[in-house]
Order: structure tokens, then sequence, then C-alpha cells
């Protein structure tokens, strides 16, 4: 459905039809109007006739400034989306290595509990075999002095 704004551009009255809303057609009138008079102060009496030539260039030069403007924040936001890509892969992967390295550290204190056992069981033997050892010495130190009592 077309939309009609009547407009006046440099003095002149246009019925202008679009698929904007009739705001925006007033707008967009209104700033080719604008672009008129200033091209038309600084051109003088000499460039009357140019004046709808030098407002199409200029606005064309805006324009295309501004799809190269466009053209670049497409690029960023390409750039932009791939690092936020990398980024969240990193990030993903951070978060696998880190359950990873819980479920290691839950294994390593699995296995420090039962070679702590080990070491509390291999202690209570050493002292066993100390408390023989010492028993044994004291019986061999008895057994020395009997021997030696009955070669008298």
């Amino acid at each position: 459905m077309a939309n009609k704004a009547t407009v006046k551009i440099y003095g002149q009255e246009y019925t202008i039809a679009g698929e904007q809303s009739e705001e925006t057609i007033i707008k967009i009138a209104e700033y080719v109007d604008e672009k008129m008079r200033i091209i038309s102060r600084v051109a003088g009496e000499a460039g009357q006739g140019n004046i709808g030539i030098l407002s199409a260039i200029n606005i064309a030069e805006e324009y295309f400034d501004a799809l190269a403007k466009v053209e670049q924040l497409t690029t960023a936001k390409i750039k932009l989306e791939n690092d936020s890509k990398y980024y969240l892969k990193m990030w993903e992967d951070a978060k696998q290595n880190y359950v990873k390295y819980q479920e290691s550290m839950k294994n390593m204190e699995s296995i420090q509990k039962e070679e702590s056992s080990k070491i509390e069981q291999l202690q209570a033997k050493c002292s066993e075999y100390e408390n023989a050892f010492f028993d044994l010495q004291m019986e061999n130190i008895r057994l020395k002095s009997e021997l030696e009592k009955s070669k008298k």
C-alpha cells in the first residue's frame, strides 16, 4: 500500500507516493529541500540551474559514504561474530577441561587415600618388626649373658 504526502522542495510543491510512512516521506523531502537550499547559498546566482544536480551529487556522495560505512560495519560485525564463536569455543573447551580436571582430582584423592592407607599399614608393620627386632635383641643379650654365666 503506497502512502502519499504533499511536500515542498525548493519552493515547489510535489505529491510523493511511496512505501514509506507519510512522516518518513516528509522527512526525506525536507532533507532534499535543505540540501538544495545549502547548495543554492554556496553556488550563488551562477549555479542556480545546477542546484538539483549538485544536490543529487551531494546526496549520492553521502549515500556512498553511508554504504562504505555499512560495509565497514558489516565486516566488523562478521569479525566480531567469528571472534565470539572462537571465544565461546574456547570457553566450552575450558569448561570441559575443568570438568576433566575435577574428575582427575577426585581420582587422585581416591588414590591418595588408598596409598595413605597402605602407608599406615606398612608403618604398623615396621613398628611390629622394630618391636620384634628389639625383643630379639633383648633375648639375644639375655642368652649371651646366660651363656657367659654357664661358661664360668
